[in-house]
């Protein structure tokens, strides 16, 4: 969406007043990407499941801007495998049934208690509701781990550390798991409000509950090589234009 432009991320991709994403353009540049060599086959995509959520009190990313994101998703997904959820009164949060701040304030650690479990939400429709019911997560279960081995230069921003929660029932190496990976938001990681994210976000009692492992990688907040001073994955080229693309 931001076409490696910090301004484009800010005016287009979040509140829209450079007129939100170019939405035919995006498409194009990811075909392009795919004859280059740079991304997958994006037929790999026909099958997935997406779910989106945009509440109706986000004053930091539209529901416009995520309304593209929709179309720019079904251009390469079926239409019946995109749900999208935009009629809860929520601020930029993740939405929990009862953790975190209020539901409708912009404020750390941006998660809101909404009354809604969008962890449960989004998981029925990555899982095409095959899942059990959601059980209580075991604190013992989630482990941080070393990410010093992945992290390929000082400017990718990664963290020292990540987490992984691992259900019980994984833990002997005699069952199949899933996994699932969770990526946190800006103003998320671990120097800002520790591994909150890891243990709330609610996604830890449906794993726990399904045999899914959930892997929560964490980058870091830096000032300078690169300029990351919220903690954001990189989705404007703060690494380099090559943000976009495998490696």
């Amino acid at each position: 969406c931001a076409e490696s432009t910090l301004t484009y991320a800010e005016s287009k991709c979040m509140d829209g007043t450079l007129g939100g994403p170019d939405t035919e353009k995006l498409v194009s540049l990811t075909l392009t990407d795919e004859t280059l060599g740079y991304i997958d086959k994006v037929s790999n995509l026909k099958d997935d499941r997406v779910y989106l959520f945009s509440g109706e009190k986000d004053t930091v990313v539209t529901q416009a801007v995520v309304k593209e994101l929709q179309t720019y998703y079904s251009h390469f997904v079926g239409s019946k495998n995109i749900v999208a959820d935009y009629h809860h009164a929520a601020e930029h949060c993740m939405p929990t049934l009862a953790y975190g701040s209020d539901c409708q304030l912009l404020t750390s650690p941006y998660m809101g208690k909404c009354e809604f479990d969008g962890a449960g939400a989004a998981f029925s429709v990555l899982f095409s509701n095959t899942l059990q019911d959601p059980v209580t997560a075991k604190s013992a279960n989630l482990f941080s781990f070393s990410q010093t081995p992945y992290i390929p230069s000082l400017r990718s921003s990664l963290s020292d550390v990540g987490y992984l929660y691992v259900p019980t029932a994984c833990q002997s190496g005699l069952q199949t798991c899933r996994l699932h990976i969770s990526f946190h938001g800006c103003l998320q990681s671990l120097s800002l409000i520790g591994n909150v994210y890891a243990q709330h976000a609610g996604l830890n009692e449906w794993a726990e509950a399904n045999a899914i492992i959930v892997l929560y990688p964490y980058v870091e907040v830096s000032q300078s090589n690169p300029l990351n001073p919220n903690g954001c994955w990189d989705w404007w080229a703060y690494t380099d234009v090559f943000y976009g693309v495998k490696t």
